[in-house]
């Protein structure tokens, strides 16, 4: 992990949805709340300094409802990032199911050591945008996770289950990664190094737990069959439910 201090985020003006993120042409979304963002960072930096549970789940209420909009508009923010999951989602298919079919530089990567592979496919899909650094961090870790144990990258290992928990695994990760962005110093408030990683790994959990909980009903019946354009919506679709759970936080 170790993103918490990678960057201050957006301020309170920041669009809802960057022009990059904006896939679906719906725009930048409403106008921001004002100091959207002070009760999530407040929230999560006592969470961050406690540990104390029912503080990370008023932060995450508190991100869903003001900070990103509500999941009307919130997991829009996720646009770009799900797009390249798409790309993620074909490139591996084509190589579970049909080497053949798969580009050259990628029929290439059989025989090499996994982490040659990772790095291979991470770049291929990295677009150019203001994304760019949660995408690569999401879908290196997604798949040095799903692939853990496989010195040798060989196209056999990736099972359909094993693609279906790196998609799940991507989706989370950039979502954990998005939410540690916007953070700002909440994860400062830590008094040791442990207790921040011991925060992150957390929140990491939690993100992990109810994105699978979403996303994995929605795989199940047609995993096999899907486009990347389908795998993009899929990933959306997932992320509002994760929103809605996050909104109806009782507290």
């Amino acid at each position: 992990m170790g993103t918490s201090t990678s960057s201050r985020g957006p301020n309170n003006d920041s669009p809802l949805v960057p022009p990059w993120a904006d896939v679906d042409g719906g725009g930048p979304g409403p106008k921001p709340l004002p100091n959207r963002f002070q009760g999530f960072r407040t929230t999560l930096g006592r969470f961050v300094s406690s540990g104390d549970q029912a503080s990370l789940r008023k932060a995450l209420r508190g991100y869903a409802r003001s900070a990103t909009g509500g999941s009307a508009v919130g997991p829009r923010r996720f646009g770009a990032m799900a797009q390249a999951g798409g790309g993620l989602y074909e490139v591996l298919n084509q190589l579970r199911a049909d080497p053949a079919s798969a580009p050259v530089n990628f029929r290439a990567l059989a025989g090499r050591s996994t982490r040659e592979a990772i790095t291979a496919i991470v770049d291929a899909l990295i677009p150019e945008n203001g994304d760019a650094d949660r995408i690569r961090a999401a879908l290196h870790e997604a798949l040095a996770t799903c692939l853990d144990g496989e010195e040798v990258f060989d196209f056999d290992s990736i099972t359909e289950e094993v693609l279906m928990d790196v998609m799940v695994a991507y989706t989370a990760q950039c979502v954990f990664e998005q939410i540690v962005m916007d953070s700002d110093r909440a994860f400062t408030k830590a008094r040791t190094a442990k207790q921040a990683e011991d925060a992150e790994r957390d929140l990491l959990e939690l993100v992990r737990a109810v994105t699978e909980k979403h996303m994995k009903p929605l795989l199940e019946h047609q995993f096999q069959a899907m486009t990347k354009e389908e795998m993009h919506s899929v990933q959306l679709a997932a992320i509002v439910e994760v929103w809605r759970e996050w909104e109806d936080y009782q507290l």
